[in-house]
């Protein structure tokens, strides 16, 4: 859970102390191979680039002809029905909820927001709001995931999930903190697996959109357990600052929205959520046309 730049600033410090000793060439090179560090591994250095000249814009992106523009929002609402209702403002299609309020509550919020025509897929720990119907497809204690037509009748798959939270422990001396923090990892891994495994059994042929809170640092290897071809629509199109927790002081963008490739990423930002420790991430996604299954 420790954000990249925490080693780049306690490395930087102590090659700054050798720039008052005689080794300054050491500490020049310490210095450089410290920003090369930062460039690699570092989740928002693009994203602010892109800011500079593309700042984020709230508006309904418009798709070319035969394109279906989706605008997806995932958001930990920490269990409070004002911080999902306050998303209004942004036109969603799709809302991806995790430490969700209450289904009777959700289904009043969305039908306010959404439609009459809303859907909602209310799970244990993380939910599903859209304009259009959802369709149930499988649920466990940390996922959900449903089924939703756009517009042309196309069938998109749509996951809302949320891993298991870290220990959140500092004493990195004691044995015991490092088997705490194994022991997690091996877990999420876990459940990453069994939601990849329950996945791998849908039709391929289908757009997929899974989102929701991670707890896990963004470029984690615990990725590789998704199923292959799913992107991080942030790593392609993120814009500004991407960091989602917590919502007053944002330094780790551990809430994120993976595509495959029968999508396009055109922005995605976070924005600061009313109600939650958590800020929001609005992703602006294309569908595009999905070719027919070849016939047997």
């Amino acid at each position: 859970m420790y954000p990249s730049w925490c080693w780049f600033v306690g490395g930087l410090c102590l090659a700054l102390i050798l720039l008052r000793t005689k080794r300054q060439r050491v500490a020049l090179t310490s210095i450089g191979l410290w920003f090369v560090f930062l460039i690699v591994f570092a989740d928002t250095p693009l994203s602010l680039w892109r800011g500079l000249w593309n700042p984020p814009d709230a508006v309904v992106q418009v798709a070319q002809p035969g394109q279906i523009p989706l605008r997806v929002i995932s958001l930990n609402a920490h269990g409070s029905s004002k911080a999902v209702a306050a998303l209004e403002q942004w036109q969603p299609d799709l809302i991806l909820i995790q430490e969700t309020p209450g289904a009777g509550t959700l289904r009043e919020v969305g039908q306010t927001m959404l439609g009459q025509n809303s859907g909602l897929l209310a799970g244990v720990d993380a939910s599903i709001l859209s304009r259009a119907p959802l369709e149930p497809v499988a649920s466990s204690v940390n996922y959900t995931i449903g089924k939703v037509k756009v517009k042309t009748g196309q069938e998109v798959i749509v996951v809302s999930l949320r891993l298991t939270p870290p220990p959140f422990r500092a004493d990195l001396w004691n044995p015991e903190c490092w088997r705490a923090y194994r022991d997690q990892r091996i877990f999420q891994r876990d459940e990453l697996r069994q939601l990849s495994r329950r996945l791998s059994e849908l039709p391929s042929n289908l757009p997929l959109i899974a989102g929701g809170d991670f707890n896990v640092n963004p470029r984690d290897p615990i990725f590789q357990e998704l199923p292959p071809g799913l992107r991080d629509a942030f790593s392609i199109a993120g814009v500004g600052w991407g960091n989602t927790i917590t919502n007053e002081a944002p330094f780790l963008r551990i809430d994120q929205v993976w595509i495959n490739q029968f999508l396009n990423s055109v922005q995605v930002f976070s924005a600061v959520a009313s109600d939650t420790d958590h800020r929001l991430v609005l992703a602006d996604l294309i569908l595009k046309p999905v070719p027919a299954p070849a016939a047997k």
